[in-house]
């Protein structure tokens, strides 16, 4: 695996860890501020799959990237309704439940997240920009979890290593990634693995994330704004590194 990816993997997993740990010491009140990170992460993750997943995977495999990406919105769609189910919104609920289903959906979303990562700087050059996407919320998530668990009653020691594992799934969907894009079949596999990050990309941003902008009337123009400044750093950082 190159020194780049490398790094990328270390920053994930120390970001997804840290953001775990911090509930077991942090306050409830100054867990509404985490929202505006929320609401950056839905505008860059968006514009991130609109502006730069989708047209690169389009260039690789014009015929079949829409099929992948569907596949990949779907992917999440399904392991949602099934495994990690989603609270009310009308009832101010956190967007997660309790117990395993939580640590089973937020290790499969590292596991595809990593494949995005992976995909996106071997292939379009968009590493950084999708990294940035990913720790966007990586923290966000891994406090929603650990918040989680001890609302079920779960130890110290078991929180964790319910984190680390949470943590290490980015890396581990980077190595697999990595692994994958050395076939010969490199065009169609790098295609595939663009349009099914771009899809879950976009559930994610749209299902998970943007909601948050419009819970309650507090800093809703806050929220707003931060999911602007996500697109807008998405278009400005796509110019740049063209």
């Amino acid at each position: 695996m190159t020194l780049s990816l490398f790094l990328c993997a270390l920053l994930i997993f120390l970001t997804a860890f840290t953001g775990g740990i911090l509930p077991l010491w942090i306050k409830p009140k100054h867990e509404n501020h985490l929202k505006l990170y929320i609401s950056f992460g839905a505008g860059l993750l968006l514009s991130m799959a609109f502006l730069h997943m989708i047209p690169e995977a389009f260039k690789l495999i014009p015929n079949s990237f829409g099929i992948w990406l569907l596949f990949g919105f779907c992917l999440l769609l399904v392991l949602e309704r099934f495994i990690m189910v989603h609270a009310c919104e009308e009832h101010g609920c956190h967007y997660h439940t309790v117990g395993l289903t939580a640590f089973m959906g937020l290790t499969i979303h590292g596991l595809i997240e990593g494949f995005a990562l992976a995909s996106s700087q071997l292939v379009a050059n968009l590493g950084i920009l999708v990294l940035i996407a990913i720790l966007s919320h990586k923290a966000p998530a891994g406090i929603a979890l650990t918040s989680i668990l001890k609302m079920s009653g779960k130890k110290n020691g078991q929180i964790l290593g319910f984190v680390t594992g949470v943590a290490l799934s980015g890396p581990i969907g980077i190595f697999l990634a990595y692994c994958l894009l050395q076939s010969k079949d490199y065009q169609n596999a790098a295609g595939t693995l663009l349009s099914v990050s771009a899809g879950t990309f976009i559930y994610i941003g749209a299902c998970d994330l943007l909601p948050e902008i419009h819970r309650t009337d507090g800093e809703k123009l806050q929220r707003l704004i931060s999911f602007i400044i996500g697109i807008l750093i998405s278009i400005i950082s796509g110019y740049l590194i063209h």
